[in-house]
């Protein structure tokens, strides 16, 4: 694990990692990479605001879904409240979030 600090799994445990479905996404406005998405948490609505808006269009992500950490502390972005974080891959110019390999059932927990 090169430079990485190894973790226990009791510390794994403690994030909430979930697989979401994006009901909305919308450019921020005075921003030039922030984007604002709704996501459906087993029912219940929750806003992420993140700055990916160079590697997806808003409609590139609603109806997908996607894997976020559910339960990290609030943030504001531009005076937006961002409520969770989406997971990605990145490297240079490319930029992924995870997805589900099937359709699953917003809100499933990831194990």
């Amino acid at each position: 694990m090169s430079g990485t600090d190894e973790i226990s799994i009791d510390e794994v445990r403690k994030l909430d990692l979930r697989a979401v479905k994006v009901t909305h996404c919308e450019k921020v406005e005075k921003s030039r990479s922030l984007l604002r998405i709704l996501v459906d948490v087993d029912g219940v609505e929750k806003q992420i605001v993140s700055s990916i808006s160079e590697y997806y269009e808003p409609s590139d992500l609603v109806g997908k879904t996607i894997v976020i950490v559910n339960n990290l502390k609030k943030a504001k972005f531009m005076g937006l409240e961002s409520q969770g974080m989406l997971l990605a891959v990145e490297k240079d110019d490319l930029l992924s979030l995870l997805t589900t390999d099937r359709e699953v059932p917003s809100g499933l927990k990831v194990s």
